[in-house]
Parts: structure tokens; sequence; C-alpha cells
């Protein structure tokens, strides 16, 4: 491919966003345009028994106070989890039930914002109320799916106690993570206008194909009836994926008063509406040989979810995928308690996963006596442990040789408390992060012009991960343009059909898509160029015409640039729709797809595994007295196939990483356990990682290739940085201080 892929290339969004002229769903203003505000319940568990809306009908400015009895009808979607597009199966205000605190139970709207709140805090409510239980108990938990039917949630290879029994050395643990929310710069927000019985909405989203699909299904309408836009999202991982009441509420009010009404989430109230990283117990029995060699693996992972859906994030089915072990047990179980239904939060199945996994490793290693990188090292595998297939690419050694020259690992010593730095105890620690290679169908129009110019357009979405400049970047280097020359237009659901930007699989799938569509028009050129009397390929047969870095190449050496031809011939230009079909696809899955759903196939097909890995390394220093913890030193280094833009991609993996330090340290959702409510619910006290915090965090991308996951090569990075991060910090404090501290956040109070 041209120069254009596999180097760093500056956002071409990047001035409209500095400047302020990207348009974001919330910055567009219909005409005639009311305010939303939604109204929430004070209980977790009851059943509403009264609701007065008198003074917030009075209240200046408000145009219609919408209740359980008063909301127009719709059909209510499914949940993600049981097939359908919503981010819950709840639906609330379809009647009076209450099922987790911050329940929208009214929605008002008014002229103004201002004056739409001020009506939301002037309605009163009277509960009957019950009493909630917002933890889980791990003592109460399931395991999803009928017997027989269960979706991989057990899986046993070998006998666990005999391998036990077995070893050398064994480790017994449990560790626990909290709850954890969303705080995306932008708000979560929706606007939505009728204009008949055409609808219009404007909305961060992470899928709108899967908007659309779902608003038309509730609604009975053709789904080319309804528009869903959403230009820019401002940050999401999770939180923007599927279908909320309030987006659906919105719609509805919008029918009601006849006019567009937008509904901008208020920063407390996005813990509720939406879906979060739901609080886990990570259960592991490891057994290893004098050698450190793994004789047995259990990992039992326990996730709370809630009262009305089954959420399952399976994390076993990565753990069991890392290393080497003849018996092998693996379940998946959930526990309810009274919330709102968690979801997707960046690396939502490995970010608590491996930091129990990394931790049990880490254990095992310094019981037997083991480095804990030679601990992974005499662990690895070229296959699959459960599935015994081979991996389509796996580095992960090479990640650990690569960062342990570059951090200086060999300059540690093995004993806890063994290296200082003044009054500071100085600790090291390692952990791998993997992602899995998730595939999905796409399509990508591009249209090209002998001018030199090439449009592309697809119903994909830039979530702030730089995906208008990597598929401008395809496109330049297939056609032989500049990347300025290619204008990108995504987040409409018209567009032709691109998969939820989710599981880390845009880049992959989407961009695989924009590469066929210029093969076409490449195909398309040559065809005719090649039919003409006169000109460098005439003549020649167009099946043996190549495409080469923008440039037609025939079988004798003869070549002209893409560019070129067009220009020579009759349209001057030409358009074409390419399709990504991986063959590990189904036509069920593309099928679902297209649909708006989730049609992934993989990490494990019946040929291949398919990840990208990575290794981390913190240094850790504890303050002697105070017991502050602090992190100067965080590197990386991963291995994710084809790298598209290392600009981006080295800002996807730091910023993971740092994401990490805050779960290390920082990140929890308090709770008011009585009252089953979330306490933090604001940014000045959720705490994130600030530049305090954050001091050297090293990045590097190693070459891999890997020619089966998609054409170009390409394994997903979004959420591949924050796996290990949390285990390696985890693991550095442990070699600091001596302390295993197997719950997250980790706190000073912890080392007391």
């Amino acid at each position: 491919m041209a120069q254009t892929i596999n180097t760093a290339v500056t956002r071409t969004d990047a001035p409209r966003k500095v400047t302020g002229t990207a348009t974001y769903a919330a910055d567009v203003l219909p005409a005639g345009m009311l305010h939303g505000a939604l109204a929430t319940s004070s209980i977790a568990v009851g059943t509403l028994t009264s609701l007065d809306t008198s003074a917030a009908e009075a209240e200046p400015g408000v145009v219609a106070v919408l209740t359980h009895e008063t909301l127009p009808d719709y059909k209510t979607v499914k949940g993600f989890y049981a097939g359908g597009p919503g981010s819950a199966s709840f639906w609330p205000m379809e009647g009076p039930e209450i099922k987790y605190a911050g329940q929208p139970i009214a929605y008002v709207v008014a002229q103004t914002a201002a004056a739409a709140r001020r009506g939301a805090q002037l309605i009163s409510a009277e509960y009957e109320v019950g009493t909630p239980n917002i933890h889980m108990d791990p003592a109460d938990s399931f395991v999803i799916g009928a017997q027989g039917d269960n979706k991989g949630m057990v899986t046993t290879k070998g006998d666990i106690d005999a391998g036990l029994a077995e070893a050398a050395q064994t480790v017994d643990v449990e560790y626990t993570t909290p709850f954890q929310h969303h705080n995306p710069m932008e708000m979560f927000s929706a606007t939505a206008e009728w204009r008949g019985d055409r609808l219009t909405v404007w909305m961060p989203s992470q899928s709108v194909r899967t908007l659309r699909g779902g608003i038309a299904a509730a609604y009975d309408l053709p789904e080319t009836s309804v528009r869903v836009i959403s230009p820019f999202v401002g940050g999401a991982f999770g939180s923007k994926a599927g279908i909320t009441p309030y987006t659906m509420l919105t719609i509805a009010a919008a029918k009601a008063v006849g006019a567009p009404v937008r509904l901008i989430v208020t920063r407390p109230q996005m813990y509720t509406v939406a879906t979060f990283r739901p609080e886990s117990v990570q259960k592991f029995r490891l057994g290893a040989d004098a050698n450190g060699k793994l004789t047995a693996f259990e990992h039992i992972e326990i996730a709370q979810t809630s009262q009305f859906d089954a959420v399952v994030n399976p994390g076993t089915h990565i753990t069991r995928a890392m290393y080497a072990s003849p018996n092998i047990h693996t379940e998946q179980r959930l526990a309810r308690s009274d919330t709102n239904t968690g979801g997707f939060m960046r690396a939502p199945n490995e970010m608590q996963t491996f930091f129990g996994l990394e931790q049990a490793m880490d254990e095992l290693a310094h019981k037997v006596g083991v480095d804990p990188v030679e601990m992974r090292r005499v662990n690895d595998t070229d296959r699959h442990p459960v599935e015994d297939v081979p991996f389509s690419s796996r580095s992960l050694m090479e990640c650990y040789d690569s960062v342990s020259e570059g951090f200086g690992w060999q300059n540690r010593t093995p004993e806890p408390g063994s290296m200082t730095d003044g009054d500071w105890l100085v600790g090291y620690g390692c952990a791998t992060a993997t992602y899995p290679t998730n595939i999905l169908a796409s399509n990508a129009r591009v249209r090209m012009q002998g001018t030199g110019n090439a449009y592309i357009e697809l119903a994909a979405h830039d979530v702030g991960t730089g995906s208008y400049t990597i598929f401008a970047q395809i496109a330049a280097a297939r056609l032989g343009l500049p990347v300025g020359a290619c204008d990108v237009v995504m987040g409409e659901a018209d567009l032709p059909v691109a998969p939820l930007s989710g599981g880390s699989t845009t880049a992959a799938s989407a961009g695989s898509a924009v590469h066929d569509a210029c093969l076409r028009i490449a195909r398309m050129v040559a065809t005719e160029v090649t039919a003409r009397s006169e000109g460098p390929l005439a003549g020649l047969d167009p099946a043996q015409v190549t495409l080469d870095d923008g440039v037609l190449r025939g079988p004798g050496g003869q070549s002209q640039p893409l560019v070129e031809a067009l220009a020579a011939t009759a349209a001057g230009e030409v358009e074409a729709v390419g399709e990504f079909r991986h063959p590990a696809l189904t036509d069920q899955l593309i099928r679902a797809t297209f649909a708006g759903g989730y049609g992934t196939a993989g990490p494990v097909t019946p040929e291949f595994a398919m990840f990208a890995f990575g290794a981390e390394m913190a240094e850790v220093h504890v303050h002697r007295w105070t017991h502050e913890i602090r992190v100067p030193r965080l590197h990386g280094s991963f291995a994710a196939g084809t790298i598209l833009n290392r600009k981006t991609a080295h800002s996807q993996l730091m910023g993971g990483m740092v994401w990490g330090i805050g779960s290390a340290l920082h990140e929890i959702t308090e709770v008011d356990k009585p009252r089953a409510r979330f306490l933090n619910a604001n940014i000045a006290e959720y705490l994130i990682p600030v530049n305090a915090d954050v001091r050297e965090v090293r990045v590097e991308m190693l070459d891999e290739q890997d020619d089966y996951v998609n054409p170009l090569g390409v394994k997903g990075i979004g959420e591949l940085g924050i796996v290990g991060t949390a285990a390696a910090i985890a693991n550095a404090v442990h070699h600091a201080t001596g302390k295993r501290l197997r719950k997250l956040p980790i706190r000073m109070s912890d080392l007391v």
C-alpha cells in the first residue's frame, strides 16, 4: 500500500474540532424546537402510587408533562442481551413499577431548557417503597442458559482437581471490581422531529443502523421513513451503543406535542438512564509445576446484573484463551441486584477479568519462584488451549521482550520490598493485555473522479477514534490520492451498511469494505482503458491488470496512474460499493448486521483464533510513611496486525493505559447501600486521572502480519490498551510493599 498506511497522519477532522465547527448531534436545532427534561425516581424498588404534576404544568414556559398515563404508545424493543437493539428489556414509564433508583417517571417539555428543568424539579411523587439491594450476592449466582445450551458459559477440559493435586504450588484467590460509569465529555442527548409519519432523530450513537431499525419497529414504520443522524460522537466506549429509554421518550414527547424536542441528559442522570460496568468477582484456582508450567487453570467469574436482564459480557471466554494448561475449567455466572441494566464499557469482558488473571499468575509465579515474565513465557501457546485451533498470529512474547528491554525489567530484584528510593518503596509489575478480533460484515460506497478527488460514504461512526481519517487513508492508499483529497461521510443510517462501532471492529470491518470498493473501482477503470485503442494499457486483458499503490499495472510492466486512467474515460468518474464478507460470517450473521444487529464472528473460527496482544509494565512508588501511591512509569508494547495510523493508534493505546491507571487507583461508583443509589454521580467526585497522576506513558507498536483476519490485516486496538494496566499496577504495588491487594480501586488506606 502507499505511504498513507502505517504512518502518522493527523486527523482530518482536527481543525473542525479545535475550532468548534464540528457538528455534534445536540448542535442541530430544528425550527420550533422545544426542550425536554426528565424527572426520575428517588427510590430503587417499589411502586409509584401518585404523581402530582400540577406545579410543573403551571410553571411558565412548560408546554406538557408526560407520565406513564399520558405518554403516546409505542412498541418497546427487546434488550440487547435478548437479541434486540435496546440497552435494557425494562422500559420505564410503561406503568407505575419502580425497578431502580433514577428511573424516569415523567418527561417535561418546555420552551426553554431551564423551564423544562424547573418543571421536572416541581413534580411530586409518592411511592410504596420496597427493600432494595444494590450489591449482588455471589452466593446467589447462576449460569445463564438452559442445561446443555449455555453458549460456552461453562467449559471443562481435563480434570481440574487432578491438575491441582499434581502441582508444586497452587493459588486459590478471589478479586473484586466495582461499579464504574461512563463519563464521556459529550453528554447523552436526543433530538426528535416528526413530519407526518416521517421521523428524524439526531443523537450521539455507536450504531445509527441499530437505532433506525429499532425505532422503525417501535412505531410500525418502514425504515425509509426514519432518519438517524450522528455526525460526530464525543466519547462513547459502550455508553451510546443501544436504544435507550431516554431516546424513545424524546421521540414520544415530540409526537405528543407536535414539535421537535431536544433532551440533554444531566450528568447525574447519565448514571441511571444508560449502562455502566457491572461489579464483579473473579475466582481463580491455578496450579503449576516447579518450572511454573500450569497444571490446572480454573476461572469462575460472577458478574452483577439487573433484576430484569441477564447481562453477559463473558470474560471467561477470553481468559481461557491465554495460557496453555492440560486441565481447564471456566464458568460464567451472574447475580442480580436492584440497578438499571449494565452493559459495555471499554474492554467490557477483559478489564476486570485480566485484573484477576494477571494477578493470579503473578501470585503463582511468586510462590513457584519464577520471574513473572518467564511465567508467561513457559505457558505461552500457539494454539487455543480449549478450542485447539492455531492463533492467526500471536506475538505475545515478542511484546514482552520489547517492553522488558525498554522498561529495564532486568533491573528488578525479585523480593518484595527490596527496591527503594529514599522514603519511597519501589515496585515493578507486569501484565498481559489481549483483545479479541471480532468480524462483522460491512459495505462502503466510494466515488472517484478523474480530477483527483474521492468520496467515501458508509453508515459507520467516529466515536473519537479517528475513523474519518482512517477511511480517508485507506482510500488514498488504494487510489493513489492525497489523504486530503478523500472526503468521508459517516454517521447517517441511510448510507451503506456498516456495523456497530463496538468491540474494536470499525477499522477492520468497515475499513475492509472501503478497501474492496477501491479495488472494484480499479477493475472498472481497467476494463474501460484496456478496451481502448491507445494508451499504456490498451489491448491488455483487464483480468491481468492489478492495482498497486494507486497505479494500474499490466503483466509486462505497463503502468498508468489510476487517476490518470480515470480522467481518460468517457465519464471521468466511477462509483462502486465495496463489501467485506469474511468466510467465517454466515448468512445469518450478515443478515443480523444488515438488520442493525451485532452479527459478529470470532474471535474463534473453525480455522483460527484471532486476538491482538500486548504486554504492560508499571513502576509504582509507595511512600513508606504516608502510603501515597504514584505511577511514575507505565510502558506497553502491542501487536495488533497492520497499524493503519500510527498517530491515532498511539493515542488510542495510550488513552487506554491512562484509563487503566484510573481503574487501578481512582475509579469507582460509590453507592448508598440502604437506598440502592449511586452517590458520586458527577465529574467532581467520580475520580479519574489528571495530569499529576500520569507521568511517563510509553507505547510501542510492533509490526505484525495477519493475512486471515481481513484483507488489511487489521486487528482492533481501541480497547487493547486498558486490559493489563490495573493488574500491572497491582502487581507492582505488591512488589513494592509485599501486600497483595485484590480489590479495585487500590487506595492508600489499603496499605496501612
